[in-house]
């Protein structure tokens, strides 16, 4: 699936994924390939992303997330 984290100055990240875990404003929000429609704010903390066996982290100070089909976008408030 295709992540994309974007502020309104830059884009800080665009790639395919195999799975996003995001601060939701529930707890931690895991998204797999396929997973159902979804908007939802996010708290401040870091999004982890796992790509072929590796895992990195983008910061996020709050913000949205979206899913729509193999599509992630975090419209985040600042990095």
């Amino acid at each position: 699936m295709k992540l994309e984290v974007v502020t309104t100055e830059e884009t800080l990240y665009s790639e395919e994924v195999d799975i996003v875990i995001a601060p939701g404003a529930e707890g931690q929000l895991g998204i797999l390939p396929r997973h159902a429609s979804l908007l939802t704010a996010i708290n401040s903390g870091d999004i982890v992303v796992r790509k072929n066996g590796q895992e990195s982290t983008i910061p996020v100070q709050g913000g949205f997330l979206e899913v729509s089909g193999d599509q992630v976008t975090v419209l985040a408030n600042s990095s």
